[in-house]
């Protein structure tokens, strides 16, 4: 019931205040979850397998990119084990195949994303978005470690109504993951250009459904919705004295993912 209201009161204040609560709302979830990571030994964790993998993503779509833990410390394992949200890597590498020339990552964080998408796109510019201004930070550090700063850009809060200066006509991807946000910023009445834009996008239940956004764009994209999958060892890189099952749970609830590709790109 406790964690039933605080959602309810934090879908509230996003509706009403999104840009002040999102930079509220973000900073604090970030602290908090450094501070729960320390108090839980992921911090430990995390140093240990980046320390077994040279500071580099083991697997997944970014494998071998440079990750420097100490910019953002957050849980972090799932991300150098490279299963990190291994639901969607096939929309990763689907996007990739499609060579989007602008990227748009809305809650960047490390730059797990924005960093990797820029590795694996190399005409592409990347736009990392973030409501912490730590995170904004970590990911134009980590842009320098993998030598794509030249074509990562660093802003911070996106509103409603601002796809259409970041985003391009000729084919862009956006992807986000930003605390329930989603649902006012993917609306196609303030942001046409988004009626041309891939969108892979996590949905927070506390805030909506994934059909609810859907719905938006109906005649426009052809959706997919993931949800989340167990991890096996079998497809899993073994790191001696690793404890698997830790390294690669990501602590998450019952959030999924939207995948929205244009007709017009099929």
């Amino acid at each position: 019931m406790r964690d039933a209201i605080k959602d309810a009161v934090k879908n509230l204040a996003v509706k009403a205040l999104p840009s002040l609560s999102l930079r509220v709302l973000s900073v604090r979830s970030r602290r908090l979850i450094e501070s729960q990571a320390r108090s839980l030994g992921l911090t430990t964790l995390a140093r240990n397998i980046s320390a077994a993998t040279g500071g580099k993503v083991a697997g997944g779509p970014f494998a071998g990119m440079k990750l420097d833990y100490e910019a953002l410390p957050v849980h972090a394992a799932p991300k150098f084990m490279g299963t990190y949200e291994l639901e969607i890597h096939s929309c990763i590498e689907r996007v990739i195949k499609v060579a989007p020339r602008r990227v748009v990552n809305i809650g960047c964080a490390e730059g797990f994303y924005a960093v990797g998408l820029a590795m694996r796109l190399p005409e592409s510019q990347v736009f990392a978005a973030d409501a912490d201004p730590k995170a904004v930070r970590a990911t134009l550090r980590n842009a320098e470690l993998n030598n794509v700063r030249d074509r990562v850009h660093g802003v911070g809060i996106v509103r409603a109504g601002q796809f259409g200066g970041l985003l391009r006509s000729d084919l862009s991807f956006l992807i986000m993951d930003c605390e329930g946000a989603e649902f006012a910023l993917l609306n196609p009445i303030s942001d046409p250009i988004l009626l041309r834009t891939i969108i892979l996008v996590e949905v927070h239940p506390g805030f909506g459904s994934e059909s609810e956004i859907a719905s938006r764009f109906f005649h426009s994209h052809r959706s997919q919705t993931f949800n989340q999958l167990s991890r096996s060892r079998g497809n899993i890189r073994s790191i001696p004295g690793i404890d698997l099952r830790l390294a690669t749970d990501e602590r998450r609830g019952d959030d999924r993912w939207l995948y929205l590709e244009p007709i017009s790109q099929q």
